[in-house]
């Protein structure tokens, strides 16, 4: 089975794993799949990225660490780039012409899914302030960083988010540790409202995000086609895809969705948005 790996995500995940480490196994990616998902993971012990490829894996479990050098050569292939399970080998193909790259990690990786759980956790019943900077902006703080370390005589003064506030849209202050005459500041983006990407990307909770989602798009006056069900948001999921159970959507409680005919759903996973919402449509039993 081959699986479509993005040759964008492939680099970004090389900036995170390890480099010249004693720890041989973090100087790679680690490939998991189980579950119906592959994910992949890459450290150095200090940061950690997680990148869901895909969510439709129907393969046996595994665990592969592919070293940085094989997939670097993947990337610089610039053909498309695929995971072949069965050998654990970088399969790169473009036309009739292929390449295939070997760099299996013997080594056991950290239980990098049992970090991130404990945080899941934590999201679920307390989630901190929304808040999102542009990526310039905090690469320029890290610039900031070195620079003022060299006044310092530290190397790289630590950054931290001291605060968060809600002033004409949140305002972050950063400091430094150790510099005690300086602060940072950087307003949030505006379009920071709706979250539910970034909450799936932490928690995978299929349900939350397809709720989420439902419910602003009602929320900016459009009505939302979905697959419904009372029993479970796989089931939803299904008749999502099949298109076999699916009704238009226009409003919502705390927790149930409602259709245009009045019926009552539990669980919902959005088709498409199919029109501006007209709350006449709704019929009364």
């Amino acid at each position: 089975m081959l699986i479509p790996l993005n040759r964008h995500y492939l680099k970004a995940m090389l900036c995170v794993a390890a480099k010249e480490d004693v720890r041989y196994y973090l100087e790679g990616v680690c490939f998991v799949g189980g579950e119906g998902k592959l994910l992949a993971y890459s450290t150095d012990g200090h940061q950690m990225l997680r990148w869901i490829v895909c969510e439709d894996y129907q393969g046996s479990d595994f665990e592969y660490i592919l070293d940085r050098f094989s997939i670097k050569r993947a990337i610089k292939s610039k053909y498309h780039v695929h995971l072949n399970i069965e050998t654990a080998e970088l399969v790169c193909a473009k036309d009739e012409d292929f390449l295939v790259f070997k760099g299996l990690i013997d080594g056991k990786y950290p239980d990098a899914k049992k970090v991130i759980a404990r945080y899941v956790a934590d999201t679920k019943t307390e989630k901190d302030p929304c808040v999102l900077v542009n990526g310039r902006y905090l690469e320029n703080l890290g610039k900031i960083s070195r620079i003022i370390g060299k006044s310092n005589a530290i190397k790289e003064p630590p950054v931290r988010l001291y605060s968060s506030k809600a002033t004409d849209g949140y305002t972050n202050i950063f400091t430094l540790g150790g510099v005690s005459n300086l602060i940072y500041i950087v307003a949030s983006l505006r379009n920071c409202n709706e979250t539910y990407s970034e909450d799936y990307a932490v928690t995978m909770d299929a349900e939350a995000r397809d709720a989420a989602i439902v419910k602003a798009r009602i929320n900016n006056g459009f009505s939302v086609e979905c697959g419904t069900s009372r029993h479970s948001h796989k089931a939803a999921t299904s008749y999502a895809n099949s298109k076999s159970r699916v009704f238009t959507i226009l409003t919502y409680d705390d927790d149930n969705f409602m259709d245009a005919d009045g019926e009552i759903w539990q669980y919902v996973c959005p088709t498409q948005v199919i029109k501006q919402k007209d709350v006449a449509d709704v019929k009364t039993k």
